[in-house]
């Protein structure tokens, strides 16, 4: 069993206030509150381990705390660099690992302390928020200008509104699958 705690969240959001007025084409201050609160919507809709696409996308700091170490251990996030790893044996000695890359996913056998508990502090994300692939900005940019455009869950008209088809497009190459 493990839990994974985020330590440091990003520092910024993928897209900026002033990205996403560009792409709604609104030159006024009245909704920049709602405006953010569709880019935080946006970036946790993808982000992280609850996020569909299962990676980080602004570097972030992670902690995944192991109860015992059964066997290798695979970072729940691709692009991910390990600050630490600490594995301790009953006497409080820290224990050597072995790293490796599987699947876009680091890997990492512990040579030895089976059974005991262990601790890994990871960075994982593309970097700053420029480094996050254009696909995945301009999906959220579409999901923004969505969800300006219908600000209500249904939209009942002459033809009903749905996520727009190029957000699944765009978002499908960075994708997890998750067995």
């Amino acid at each position: 069993m493990f839990t994974l705690t985020r330590i440091t969240a990003p520092a910024a959001v993928p897209i900026t206030l002033a990205e996403a007025k560009a792409q709604l084409r609104v030159d006024h201050d009245d909704e920049d509150l709602l405006i953010q609160h569709s880019i935080d919507a946006a970036t946790a809709w993808l982000d992280g381990p609850a996020g569909i696409l299962g990676r980080c996308l602004v570097t972030q700091s992670w902690q995944m705390d192991l109860d015992a170490l059964t066997g290798p251990i695979l970072l729940p996030f691709p692009d991910s660099e390990i600050d630490s790893a600490v594995f301790t044996d009953a006497a409080g000695v820290d224990l050597d690992y072995h790293i490796a890359l599987q699947d876009q996913r680091l890997l990492l056998r512990p040579l030895a302390g089976f059974g005991r508990p262990a601790a890994i502090t990871f960075t994982a994300g593309y970097g700053a928020p420029a480094d996050v692939p254009a696909a995945i900005r301009q999906a959220m940019l579409l999901l923004i200008a969505h969800w300006y455009e219908h600000r209500e869950a249904v939209s009942l008209g002459a033809s009903p509104s749905a996520l727009p088809m190029a957000v699944d497009a765009l978002l499908a190459p960075y994708r997890r699958i998750r067995l």
